[in-house]
């Protein structure tokens, strides 16, 4: 994404990219913030941090929550819906999660890849399933996710890290290393998806890209389930034949754009 044409000699606000690393600072686990977790997430001045807060709850960008602090306003509701209703990602999954669940304590998700982060936007599940810690709207960066590593594997290695560097000073998060990220990242292009096991709760998942017909990512269906599913061959081979049909159906169901 560059800047607009005619654009070289004008400088950005600096107010206004305060003001979106403070929007930026947000997310599943920093769902309500008071000022001192702001100044700390941004790097922001308590002072101007405060003034920036004061103006974007005008904007009803931020909600002000007494004792707590603050959190993202009604705006986004409106302006998320149009960018999720521009991909047509949505849509264009309706339905297709369902060939997942007829196994036991599994769960799809679509996220939706916007520039080094994955958004969840919808999940399928079994009756019988174990809680996740994926709720639908959260934002995480995207090449720690399956899903996401899978969309970040189908640019060139420079775009993807450029998104994950963007991402993590966004956040103020460390990043990962360069050379063992891309490394995942073929290994995942030449796979066709990516996979993570956790010891910690049993769990293992899968993630495919969903690519639209300009060949662009636009992000990407991932699903979980029982480690112990994944370690039989016949359900882990039915699982990845879902996963990738699934992928691509929903990226042939997408209009031809490049965005």
């Amino acid at each position: 994404m560059g800047a607009p044409s005619g654009s070289r000699d004008v400088k950005p606000v600096a107010s206004v990219l305060k003001a979106t690393r403070i929007l930026h600072s947000f997310n599943a686990l920093a769902v309500c913030q008071s000022l001192r977790q702001i100044e700390e997430r941004t790097g922001i001045p308590r002072t101007t941090a405060h003034a920036l807060c004061l103006s974007l709850v005008e904007a009803e960008m931020l909600e002000f929550v007494p004792g707590r602090g603050y959190q993202l306003g009604p705006a986004f509701i409106g302006l998320g819906g149009q960018v999720i209703e521009r991909t047509g990602l949505l849509d264009a999954a309706k339905d297709v999660g369902k060939r997942f669940v007829r196994f036991e304590q599994v769960e799809a998700h679509l996220g939706q890849l916007v520039g080094g982060w994955v958004v969840y936007l919808d999940r399928t599940a079994s009756l019988l399933r174990l809680p996740m810690n994926v709720h639908l709207g959260s934002r995480v960066l995207a090449h720690t996710t399956d899903c996401g590593r899978a969309a970040l594997s189908i640019p060139a290695p420079g775009e993807a890290w450029a998104r994950v560097v963007a991402a993590c000073e966004a956040e103020r998060r460390a990043l990962p290393d360069r050379d063992e990220l891309e490394r995942d990242l073929a290994a995942v292009k030449r796979r066709g998806y990516a996979m993570n096991r956790s010891e910690r709760n049993g769990r293992a998942s899968l993630g495919a890209a969903v690519v639209n017909p300009a060949g662009v990512p636009v992000g990407g269906v991932s699903i979980s389930g029982p480690e112990r599913l994944f370690q039989r061959g016949e359900v882990m081979d039915s699982l990845v034949n879902d996963l990738l049909v699934v992928a691509a159906t929903i990226g042939r169901r997408l209009p031809h754009t490049a965005e």
